[in-house]
């Protein structure tokens, strides 16, 4: 495993401050879930106070950022397919093709291909991780006129979500849209870290937050909670394998990676496994409800 960096640990909870303690609190092992690292363990400990969940192990992120898989995902059918969902929540909250818009921490930044594809032509990215062009450029953080900004899976990834809220509020236009997406703390249980093992992504999820401390850091910057989702954005009914409990038997069908949802799809493997084809049809009504999705409006 990566030396941890000067053998420093989390010890409190970066929401509640709550410190821990090895006579009532476990450390919990638990493997990456990204191939090139899936022989590492790290461990996660929860709060006995607010619930919130920490990675104990302070490492070099740059070293695990590079092999990171999802750098190398395109806009396939599926992805679209995905983003529509997301498109339609965005819309729901007043988004209009006048808009401008943020994708902080977009990763490939396909989320604003997509939108640029709807005819969203001021959407824009940054992700400091980023690796296609421009979308390491912070300059678009100089903006302070976004009328919606997109945080989709980057609090957990973050020290400070407490300056990351501060910092992006200041970039909302007055009535602005802020989204934040995460994993939960609240339907995550570490006594069952295989089922879990893809929401607890160790360690990339430096901090996993309730629903309850999410609302509490970003009211305390003016924002307003206005809408929330329990469900993860990709899941759809009716449409095959668009649902996370398929998603979840598929790579544990491979080699329970990450990485197991880009190689090619395994079609063969899917058709001779009624499980499978069970879960793809029907898994929208059973999925693990494990992410939240709060809505925020900044003051008009």
């Amino acid at each position: 495993m990566q030396e941890a960096a000067e053998n420093a640990y989390r010890t409190n909870c970066n929401f509640c401050g709550w410190k821990y303690s090895d006579q009532c609190t476990e450390l919990i092992p638990i493997r990456c879930n990204v191939r090139k690292f899936s022989n590492e363990v790290f461990q996660m400990w929860r709060c006995q106070n607010c619930r919130c969940m920490h990675c104990w192990e302070v490492v070099d992120l740059d070293h695990y950022y590079n092999g990171y898989g999802t750098h190398q995902q395109k806009l396939d059918f599926f992805l679209r397919l995905a983003y529509r969902e997301q498109f339609r929540r965005f819309r729901k909250s007043g988004l209009k093709r006048e808009h401008r818009f943020l994708d902080y921490g977009c990763g490939a930044g396909l989320l604003v291909a997509y939108l640029q594809s709807r005819g969203y032509q001021h959407a824009v990215g940054y992700d400091p991780y980023g690796e296609a062009e421009g979308l390491n450029d912070a300059s678009v953080l100089e903006s302070r006129s976004y009328d919606f900004i997109c945080l989709q899976d980057v609090m957990e990834h973050v020290e400070d979500p407490r300056q990351l809220i501060e910092d992006l509020s200041e970039l909302l236009r007055p009535g602005g849209v802020l989204f934040v997406g995460m994993p939960s703390a609240d339907e995550i249980d570490l006594n069952q870290t295989d089922k879990y093992l893809h929401q607890i992504h160790l360690p990339y999820h430096l901090h996993i937050y309730t629903e309850a401390a999410l609302v509490q850091m970003t009211g305390k910057f003016n924002l307003k909670a206005i809408a929330s989702y329990r469900r993860f954005y990709v899941e759809y009914p009716f449409v095959f394998g668009m649902n996370m409990a398929f998603v979840r038997r598929y790579v544990r069908c491979s080699d329970d990676t990450s990485d197991a949802l880009l190689d090619p799809p395994r079609v063969r493997s899917v058709l001779c496994s009624p499980a499978l084809l069970f879960d793809g049809i029907f898994g929208y009504f059973y999925s693990p409800q494990h992410a939240i999705t709060v809505v925020f409006r900044a003051p008009p």
